[in-house]
C-alpha cells in the first residue's frame, strides 16, 4: 500500500518531514502548502508533488491518506479540525495549539471523526526510549530531573514570548511530556521565571525556567531551562528518570541505564530513524494501538506548559485539574498567540 501525505508549512520542519517520508518506500508525497506559493513550490518540485497556497483545497483535491500540518500552534485548531473532519489522518507539529481551550477542542474533533492523529512528541516514539520503559518495568517513577540549555531561537516570532509562548512551551514542552508518558498525569505545577541574562531589546521573552511538578502517581519532577547559553553545549538536554536502585537518563535517541555495581548500558537509536517512520506504519495498518501520542494526550502535556506560564506571572502553584476545566484568558499566558509573518 502506497501512503499518500500532503504537508501544510514548507518551512524548516516542513522540510525536515519531507525528508523523513522520503526514505520510507511505500509514503508517497502528493502536495504541498504554504501561504508563500513559491515556497510550496520550491519543495513540491524536489518530489513531483503539486503545489497550493489553500491547505483546503490541497486535501478536498488530492484526498490524501494523512496530512502534516508544520504550522504555528495558534493555527492549528481550524486545520486539523477541517483535516479529520474531511476523513484524513494527521500529524501536527507541537505545540498542539496555543492555548488549552484549542487544544481539547482538537482532541474532541478528532475523537468524534475517528481519524489516526499524532503530535511531534518524538521522545516518546524513539526506539531508544522503549529501553527507558523497559529498564523501568513495573518500578514507579519517584524523580524526574529534566533541562535545556539553548540560545535565542533562531526563528523570530518563537524567540518573542508574545508569539512562542517562552522555552517551557516551545521546547520543554517534550521534557514534560516524556515524563507524563512514564509517570502519568501532573497534578500540580509551580514556576519561576527569570530575565538577568539578556535584555528584552536582545530577546522579548524570558531567558530562564524553573519548574517543580507533582504527579498523580507519587512522583515529583523538575525542570531547569534556559536561552542564557549558546549552540554547542554538551548535553544540552535530557531527562534523568529516578526508581529504585535505577537512574535513566534519557536524551533524544540515546538511553543510558544505571544501575548498582553494572557498568552503565547504552542504548541508541538507528542512525536515520525519525518519527515519520512509526506514524506511516500506523497509517498504514489503520492502528491507533500505534498511536504514543494522541492529540489527547498531547493537550494535557500542552496544559501543563501553559499552567507552567500561568504559574511564573501569578506565583501560584496551579491545580492542573482545575487549570484544564477553567483556564485563565489566553492573554495572561500567551498574549498574542498569532504570529505575524
Amino acid at each position: 500500500m502506497t501512503v499518500d501525505v500532503a504537508i501544510v508549512g514548507a518551512g524548516r520542519m516542513g522540510r525536515n518531514h519531507l525528508k523523513g517520508l522520503q526514505a520510507i518506500a511505500d509514503a508517497r508525497v502528493v502536495g504541498i502548502t504554504d501561504v508563500r506559493h513559491d515556497a510550496a513550490r520550491d519543495l513540491a518540485d524536489q518530489v513531483g508533488a503539486e503545489a497550493f497556497t489553500d491547505y483546503q483545497q490541497m486535501l478536498m483535491t488530492l484526498k490524501p491518506d494523512a496530512a502534516y500540518f508544520c504550522t504555528p500552534a495558534s493555527d492549528h485548531r481550524e486545520q486539523v479540525t477541517f483535516a479529520a473532519e474531511a476523513g484524513v489522518n494527521v500529524f501536527v507539529e507541537k505545540p498542539l495549539a496555543a492555548n488549552v481551550q484549542d487544544a481539547f477542542a482538537i482532541a474532541d474533533a478528532v475523537e468524534r471523526a475517528g481519524i489516526l492523529c499524532t503530535t511531534g512528541y518524538q521522545w516518546r516514539y524513539s526506539p531508544a526510549t522503549d529501553a527507558a520503559k523497559d529498564a523501568l518495568g513495573d518500578l514507579p517513577v519517584t524523580l524526574f530531573g529534566g533541562w535545556w540549555y539553548w540560545t535565542i531561537p533562531i526563528v523570530p516570532w518563537i524567540a518573542d514570548r508574545r508569539f512562542g509562548g517562552g522555552q517551557v512551551f516551545d521546547q520543554c514542552t517534550h521534557l514534560i511530556d516524556m515524563m507524563r508518558y512514564l509517570a502519568g498525569d501532573v497534578t500540580s505545577v509551580y514556576a519561576a521565571y527569570s530575565k538577568n541574562a539578556r535584555s528584552e531589546e536582545e530577546l522579548p521573552n524570558w531567558d530562564s525556567y524553573s519548574l517543580t511538578l507533582a504527579f498523580a502517581s507519587g512522583a515529583v519532577g523538575s525542570v531547569h531551562s534556559t536561552y542564557a547559553t549558546f549552540p554547542g553545549v554538551g548535553e544540552s538536554n535530557g531527562l534523568d528518570v529516578v526508581a529504585r536502585e535505577l537512574l535513566v537518563r534519557i536524551r533524544l535517541g540515546h538511553v543510558t541505564v544505571f544501575r548498582r555495581d553494572q557498568e552503565p548500558a547504552e542504548t541508541r537509536s538507528p542512525e536515520g530513524w525519525t518519527i515519520d517512520r512509526p506514524f506511516i506504519a500506523a497509517v498504514r495498518a489503520n492502528d491507533p494501538s500505534l498511536i504514543r501520542s494522541t492529540a489527547r494526550e498531547a493537550a494535557k502535556s500542552i496544559a501543563v506548559s501553559l499552567a507552567s506560564n500561568h504559574s511564573a506571572t501569578t506565583g501560584k502553584v496551579i491545580d492542573l485539574e482545575e487549570f484544564e476545566r477553567d483556564p485563565p484568558p489566553v492573554g495572561e499566558i500567551m498574549p498574542n498567540a498569532q504570529p505575524v509573518f
